[in-house]
């Protein structure tokens, strides 16, 4: 669960469901920003989407997103990945990791019918996103996110579209995501996976309601808790470099839709949180 909001850079018609979802109305003075909360893939089940995120997009001039999914997608970036993520020299994976850790990585890939030399070239960022993906497979999430649901919607209706981090500035945070400790890439990579089939139902249902106290009191306070250099990293970090942009939309006359990752608005030092502490009224839809 939390691999989904960590690699997976790298969740039109909506259901009649009223009760309360991830998006939230921001206004200060005459002014509004919509902020909604998405997850990065989802299952064919999981559409329509709420409600709430018609809503907010009907009334949006622009939409912001994390990075520029098209950018994403490009031949370019795929290669620029290839290469900023798999070492280019004489090292291997093993030369990197402990031996315990190598081992219980080496396992968990032969449950999944993969020789982990395969993988003996790539980074642990890298392993770690094909840990996530692989999985994810397995439990039949194979289509698009919210994210990419309305950034292809916002192309084809010729809404203006930006996003807070270009696709080289996250490939480059990914390439650095927990510093020079392997070991605990690995390892949480791998605490990770083991629990995604109840940590994504859970998280699933958080996010449909909107109840981002429930999602931190289950799932992201351990996250920071246990990991507290990836979590400072991967969320809290971004979340300041991105306040000033945010506040910067309420001195337009244009109205935002900032759709972002859901875990960046539960718990301290979220997105939401961030704005409520600078005196920005926040309502649920």
């Amino acid at each position: 669960m939390k691999t989904i909001k960590a690699f997976c850079w790298l969740l039109a018609a909506f259901c009649g469901c009223t009760q309360a979802a991830s998006v939230w109305k921001v206004t200060k003075d005459s002014h509004t920003v919509y902020i909604g909360g998405t997850l990065h893939i989802l299952s064919p089940q999981d559409f329509p989407l709420p409600d709430a995120y018609g809503l907010a997009y009907k009334a949006a001039d622009t939409l912001f997103f994390e990075t520029d999914i098209a950018g994403l997608n490009s031949p370019a970036f795929q290669r620029d990945s290839l290469l900023r993520l798999t070492y280019q020299n004489d090292t291997r994976l093993k030369d990197v990791l402990s031996a315990q850790t190598y081992n219980e990585l080496s396992a968990h890939l032969r449950e999944r019918n993969i020789d982990i030399e395969q993988l003996a070239n790539y980074t642990p960022a890298l392993v770690s996103i094909t840990l996530s993906m692989t999985e994810l497979r397995r439990m039949g999430l194979t289509s698009q996110g919210v994210d990419e649901f309305y950034y292809f919607k916002a192309m084809t209706d010729q809404k203006n579209l930006d996003w807070f981090e270009s696709p080289q500035q996250q490939l480059e945070f990914i390439a650095a995501l927990g510093g020079n400790d392997e070991d605990q890439m690995i390892k949480y990579a791998l605490e990770d996976v083991r629990q995604l089939p109840l940590a994504i139902q859970e998280l699933k249902s958080y996010w449909r309601s909107g109840d981002m106290a429930d999602l931190y009191a289950t799932q992201a306070s351990s996250f920071r808790e246990n990991f507290p250099v990836i979590y400072q990293q991967l969320l809290i970090d971004r979340n300041n470099t991105w306040l000033p942009k945010i506040e910067a939309m309420f001195d337009s006359a244009e109205i935002e839709f900032v759709l972002v990752g859901t875990m960046h608005l539960s718990g301290e030092g979220s997105v939401l949180d961030l704005l409520e502490k600078r005196g920005f009224t926040i309502t649920q839809l």
